[in-house]
């Protein structure tokens, strides 16, 4: 699942998490009615996100992975090829079956040295 699917699946999670309270604490079925309702809304624009298609380039910008693995993703049959059977068109992928590449955090990034990687190659200090 994407950033954005994430998002929307938390905010939904949220909304029927205080619709459950609303309820339950307080007897307030109207407000936790309207939560629930919101909730759904919030779902099925996730699922319009996750249906739309996109180029090649702009998966690449949405998911950090480059044309050319996404490209072989496709020829692999990992990610699904939204062309007509036989088209030589352009590839077209729905966001939702967007490989979501993960995201280090800055403290946790190591800079690559390749001398120390020569070395340790070598067994030399």
């Amino acid at each position: 699942m994407g950033m954005i699917s994430s998002e929307f699946a938390r905010i939904s999670a949220s909304f029927r998490a205080k619709a459950r309270e609303l309820r339950e604490q307080f007897g307030s079925e109207a407000a936790a009615r309207a939560l629930e309702w919101a909730a759904s809304e919030v779902e099925q624009a996730a699922q319009c996100v996750r249906d739309q298609t996109v180029s090649l380039r702009e998966a690449s910008e949405r998911s950090g992975y480059s044309v050319d693995h996404l490209a072989r993703l496709v020829r692999t049959g990992r990610i699904p090829d939204l062309r007509p059977k036989g088209s030589k068109g352009r590839i077209r992928i729905r966001i939702g079956d967007l490989p979501a590449r993960p995201v280090i955090a800055p403290h946790m990034r190591v800079s690559y040295d390749p001398s120390a990687d020569a070395r340790a190659l070598t067994g030399r200090p």
